[in-house]
């Protein structure tokens, strides 16, 4: 007959049932932190694709209000030459496409002393859409540009134009014999397709209806509208071409 154990002394775990739980301890870290690790490299891919759209809106958003709000104002550049209100291909003469107009609304928050116009370039360098502008309309020598690093991963940008004639043209302004070189300067096309290739979202086709613009005053020139006529030519058509000045209020 065997002796009773005393009360007070129990049995521990053999070696073999630590080694088990252990093992499955183990396994259950392992597994939870693979889940884990899934679920962090999906929101981080979920914030990256997030970050990328909102940078791809926030540069369709800029250039949409840049060509919407294009006027046939043309310019000076830096020694004094005329340049044209809009342009666009082989006139910029850049190594790929770019597009360059004059556009109103610029905002002043802070009521700073300048215009409301502004003059910018849309360009791509490398695999980045970049943002040019100006501070000023007519440039001087000492004139510093403004450079916006826009949109990311872009491997192609072409532009192209819409003419009064409905026609396609590959630059701004065309070559047309039946108009002067001022004239030139101030024409708008009627349409401006742009299109961007995306190493994420593919081709990418923007088409602008420019807007109709009212009568602007190009650089070192009187007001013109946008078929060419002055405000003079305007007022002699009407009739009204009388220059006396009646009573002030």
């Amino acid at each position: 007959m065997t002796a009773a154990r005393p009360p007070h002394q129990h049995r521990g775990f053999t070696l073999l049932e630590l080694l088990i739980a252990i093992a499955i301890f183990a396994l259950l870290a392992m597994g939870t932190y693979r889940m884990l690790q899934s679920v962090l490299q999906s929101d981080e891919s979920t914030r990256r694709h997030e970050r990328q759209l909102r940078e791809l809106t926030r540069a369709m958003a800029a250039l949409d209000r840049d060509l919407l709000q294009a006027i046939p104002r043309t310019v000076r550049d830096t020694y004094g030459e005329p340049r044209g209100a809009l342009l666009g291909g082989d006139s910029l003469n850049l190594e790929q496409a770019a597009l360059e107009l004059t556009r109103s609304g610029w905002r002043n928050p802070l009521g700073a002393p300048r215009s409301q116009l502004q003059r910018v370039r849309w360009q791509l360098r490398g695999d980045v859409l970049q943002r040019l502008y100006w501070p000023v309309l007519d440039q001087a020598v000492d004139t510093a540009v403004q450079e916006q690093q826009v949109l990311k991963g872009v491997s192609e940008l072409r532009v192209r134009f819409l003419d009064i004639e409905g026609n396609w043209q590959p630059q701004w302004p065309p070559a047309r014999g039946d108009l002067t070189e001022e004239q030139l300067l101030r024409l708008q096309p009627q349409a401006v397709e742009l299109t961007l290739t995306h190493q994420h979202y593919g081709e990418l086709r923007r088409l602008y209806r420019l807007p109709d613009s009212p009568p602007q005053q190009d650089a070192g020139g009187p007001v013109v509208d946008s078929d060419g006529n002055t405000a003079n030519d305007a007022e002699g058509a009407n009739g009204s071409g009388d220059t006396s000045t009646g009573e002030q209020p």
